[in-house]
């Protein structure tokens, strides 16, 4: 009985953080439309899940400042906002640091050869101009540096933050005349001096794709490109 009832608990979380995965990047490929609202059962009949792992999920992305729960009216997918994404870069700033850092210094050889992979594929989908690749590699680069670091309370704290920037950065490579190049070559950096244990390099690039992602961010309120992305 109690084997039964832990595989059944390990199946609902399984479930639970694959819906966290899909309905995530749906937000943050605006797949979901800012501003958009839609019901749970949409969102169950959509991914062929149950409600329990779909709640769990929204749970999640509640905390993670993409979505709210409006009583009566369903699921409402948070606008695109300035604020908040320069607001998260502010906590970014101050926490990501110490976790590329310890990442360069931290991580195994095989993490280190995942870190030189990613850095090719980061490089084939900035050629391409492929964002939904680069998000996707983005969002695992991420998991992986806070893996590396071994730092449960900064990767607690970043994780969330990063799907803010990450739906900035998206809407900007579709929707704007700001190349995904600019933020993403020093992603690829970033990647590769981890991968050769260079903290040094690694913070210096980390320098620029926070002072590029901030500019990239103000410039969407200069020159009024919300409209483009939010209903």
């Amino acid at each position: 009985m109690n084997g039964s009832y832990g595989s059944t608990i390990s199946t609902l979380f399984s479930r639970a953080e694959e819906a966290y995965t899909i309905i995530e990047e749906m937000i943050v490929t605006l797949t979901l439309v800012p501003g958009e609202i839609l019901t749970e059962q949409a969102l169950c009949e959509r991914l062929d899940m149950g409600r329990t792992p779909i709640r769990e999920a929204l749970l999640r992305l509640k905390q993670d400042y993409l979505l709210s729960v409006l009583p009566r009216q369903g699921i409402f997918i948070q606008p695109i906002d300035t604020t908040t994404a320069l607001e998260a870069l502010d906590v970014r700033q101050h926490v990501e640091g110490l976790l590329i850092r310890r990442a360069s210094q931290l991580a195994s050889d095989s993490q280190r050869q995942e870190f030189l992979r990613m850095a090719d594929q980061a490089e084939k989908a900035l050629k391409s101009a492929d964002n939904v690749a680069f998000s996707q590699i983005d969002k695992r680069f991420n998991e992986r540096v806070c893996e590396a670091a071994r730092h449960a309370v900064a990767a607690k704290t970043i994780m969330p933050l990063h799907a803010v920037s990450r739906r900035i950065g998206f809407f900007l490579s579709q929707f704007a005349d700001l190349g995904l190049a600019d933020t993403g070559l020093p992603h690829v950096e970033i990647m590769r001096a981890i991968a050769e244990a260079d903290a040094d390099t690694a913070l210096t690039s980390l320098g620029v794709l926070h002072r590029r992602t901030r500019e990239q961010t103000l410039a969407i309120e200069r020159e009024g490109l919300l409209d483009r992305a939010n209903k």
